[in-house]
């Protein structure tokens, strides 16, 4: 029967090269489309996670909800240095001290985020030094701070300027400071842009009077795939009632708000696709019944099962569909390689807006494996699906009417 199967399909090579060039097309676009906008949703989280956020926290329970000092974590303590035992793919914890602040000039004044970070650190994960646009990267322990770019245009300020800080401390603790400006950076995200300061750890420490504490500590991850598997390790093994772990999911919700959406109207490209296919492969099926009536009756009038008949059928459509999708999967897998690769650059005002958020101008398609067998699960699934009725007609094909020529 396969044989028989494969024999027939080319009985008419037009119109199993036309069927099985458009599953082949389905297959490569809807991998295109789907690598493409993967791609271009992993350059943009990662910049703007790796920017500040990172993709997951932990905190103390409560912070996130209510951002006070009053929710504050020891910098030492045991149970968080006992995390690289869990042997999870964790790369480094960073420490980080978050609060708000009254920034001034003595002629603006605008509320910010004052963070404290490990300058060192901070090189290997939001690689803060190579966001510089003026002045220089801070060093440890010193009482200076490094401005957004956003923030010092409110403020008109620039490096080598002083700026007033005022804040309430630790325990209800007074907090104010004069501090040198030390650089001036560009962050991805305008919301960040618009209101960060960074300063050294042990300053930010000894401006709110809390020694040896934190609000935070990033999770640097060895992959950004292993984000929930990391997540649900550390939200079992930490106390519940004293920490709580989040994912950027959780902590940006407008982000990823944006990327549901944008994987919503994807989907919908997807579908329309799928049905394209799908009615082609349908009408291909309803061709061939139509045509062979004459002959499927004979085949029945002779002996063999209507069982058999639909079998015949189904696996000669399986076969165009086959040869489809490996087509379609040859002419994918060395555009995808190469786009990986060789990301296309853009330049003129598309280059600009991905600087403006502080993204490289270029276009990659991501390497994963999920999403090209995704696809072609999915076009099986509709090939499937188109054979129903096909199938269902050979089942009441009439044989008196079948043997009139």
């Amino acid at each position: 029967m396969w044989t028989l199967a494969w024999r027939n399909i080319w009985r008419n090579k037009r119109r199993t090269t036309i069927t099985a060039a458009s599953v082949m097309f389905a297959v490569f676009f809807s991998i295109l489309m789907r690598g493409f906008q993967i791609g271009a949703w992993n350059d943009l989280i990662d910049s703007v996670l790796r920017s500040y956020t990172g993709y997951v926290q932990i905190h103390a329970q409560g912070f996130w909800e209510n951002r006070t000092l009053d929710y504050l974590i020891p910098e030492n303590d045991p149970k968080i240095k006992t995390i690289a035992d869990l042997k999870a793919p964790i790369k480094q914890l960073i420490p980080r001290f978050e609060s708000f602040a009254l920034a001034s000039n003595t002629q603006k004044i605008k509320g910010v985020i004052v963070t404290g970070i490990t300058p060192e650190v901070e090189k290997n994960f939001t690689r803060l030094h190579e966001k510089i646009v003026s002045g220089s990267y801070l060093e440890k322990n010193e009482k200076a701070v490094l401005v957004s770019q956003r923030l010092a245009k409110f403020l008109n300020l620039a490096p080598g300027d002083s700026l007033v800080l005022m804040s309430q401390g630790y325990q209800g603790a007074s907090a104010a400071g004069l501090f040198k400006i030390k650089g001036i950076v560009k962050l991805p995200s305008p919301e960040f842009d618009n209101q960060m300061i960074f300063m050294p750890l042990e300053t930010a420490q000894e401006f709110y009077s809390a020694p040896g504490l934190i609000t935070s500590w990033i999770v640097d991850l060895i992959s950004a795939d292993d984000m929930k598997k990391v997540t649900h390790t550390l939200s079992g093994y930490l106390p519940e009632q004293q920490y709580e772990v989040m994912s950027w999911h959780e902590m940006l919700v407008e982000l990823y708000q944006q990327y549901i959406s944008d994987e919503g109207g994807s989907l919908i490209m997807m579908i329309i696709l799928y049905l394209i296919v799908g009615f082609g492969i349908f009408g291909t099926a309803m061709m061939m019944l139509t045509e062979r009536r004459y002959e499927l009756g004979v085949m029945m009038a002779v002996g063999m099962q209507r069982l058999r008949v639909s079998m015949l059928l189904s696996l000669e459509l399986m076969f165009i569909c086959l040869l489809g999708l490996i087509a379609g999967l040859l002419i994918s897998i060395p555009v995808i390689s190469y786009y990986h690769y060789h990301p296309i650059t853009f330049s003129g005002q598309m280059a600009e807006a991905y600087k403006a958020f502080g993204m490289e101008p270029v276009l990659s398609i991501a390497w994963r494996t999920d999403y090209i067998f995704n696809q072609l699960i999915n076009v099986t699934i509709i090939a499937t699906i188109a054979l129903i009725y096909p199938i269902y007609s050979v089942f009441r094909l009439n044989l008196t009417q079948a043997l009139k020529r």
